[in-house]
């Protein structure tokens, strides 16, 4: 029976020490991760949106330029890169499935929208002005799709980056399982024990009576 329960107890330390080490060990490793990551889109995502509103007014002066028969003559600007997105566009996944989704959304939006002004600069001299005036509403269109989840991002994942591992309601969860699993083996080799115990002290007692008798 000793045995036995010694098994029981080492079978359970295997248990509960590989939950810690593995499970729980590469979870803390991905929430790091997901911490680290969410705190660098939102100083990236939350620099792109500062220039926003001088953006928005260059565009709405365009617009007006051309309307009042004046031609767009700038250089063209170049389609600029967001290199911690782009880095880690494999990795947002860490995030949740809802923040990926909005990741890819802004983003997304944000290169369309360079895609477009870069085209406005390189063509906006030798197009129509009814071409340039459609790509600068095109514009307008994207950031106004996507500003204020653009911002609500950004709240999210700064909110992300400043979390907490043990006051998350996964982590507690997590702990909650485990010591849940943890317990009920304890129960067990409790339980087992009892019963062989009992066992033995009837095998114990019958085995007195039988003496007892045998002396008569």
């Amino acid at each position: 029976m000793a045995d036995f329960n010694t098994a029981l107890v080492g079978l359970l330390g295997i248990m509960v020490g590989g939950f810690f080490n593995n499970f729980v060990g590469e979870d803390y490793r991905r929430f790091l991760d997901g911490k680290a990551l969410a705190g660098a889109l939102a100083g990236e995502l939350e620099s792109h949106a500062a220039h926003l509103p001088r953006i928005k007014i260059g565009l709405e002066k365009m617009g007006s330029d051309i309307r009042s028969g004046q031609r767009l003559d700038f250089s063209e600007w170049p389609i600029p890169a967001s290199p911690i997105f782009e880095q880690n566009a494999a990795k947002i996944g860490v995030l949740g499935a809802t923040t990926a989704k909005e990741i890819a959304f802004v983003y997304e939006h944000l290169r369309a929208f360079r895609l477009n002004f870069h085209m406005l600069t390189k063509h906006g001299s030798d197009k129509s002005a009814d071409w340039s005036q459609e790509v600068i509403i095109g514009c307008l269109a994207i950031i106004s799709r996507s500003e204020g989840r653009g911002t609500q991002l950004i709240a999210v994942l700064n909110d992300r980056a400043s979390e907490g591992y043990w006051q998350r309601p996964q982590t507690r969860k997590q702990l909650l399982w485990g010591g849940g699993i943890a317990i009920t083996f304890l129960l067990a080799i409790f339980l087992t024990a009892s019963v062989q115990g009992s066992t033995l002290i009837a095998t114990q007692h019958e085995a007195d009576g039988h003496c007892v008798a045998a002396t008569r």
